[in-house]
């Protein structure tokens, strides 16, 4: 699941070239991965040693994933080609 952090102003976090910063604009936001990035461990230690309370937020998957034009599944943006015609995952790919 992928996922966006937003403090309880309602803003997001997002990288900028001075660091980190918190946005209005979701689109400016970081994706974390729920899983492989820990969120909610991060987000308890957080809490733990600074007091700040932030959430993580659900991400659409039309958001950051592409969608195999042949088997219609869900994949991410570097598991897919495009073939001059079609989006086509791995597996489709090279499906003979």
């Amino acid at each position: 699941m992928k996922v966006r952090i937003r403090n309880s102003e309602g803003k997001y976090l997002a990288g900028q070239d001075t660091g980190w910063a918190f946005s209005e604009d979701s689109s400016k936001a970081i994706v974390f991965d729920y899983l492989a990035h820990h969120v909610e461990e991060q987000l308890q230690i957080i809490r733990e040693s600074q007091g700040l309370y932030l959430e993580a937020v659900q991400v659409d998957p039309a958001e950051v994933l592409e969608i195999c034009d042949v088997c219609k599944k869900w994949v991410s943006p570097f598991s897919v080609t495009y073939d001059g015609k079609s989006f086509l995952c791995h597996e489709c790919l090279f499906r003979p």
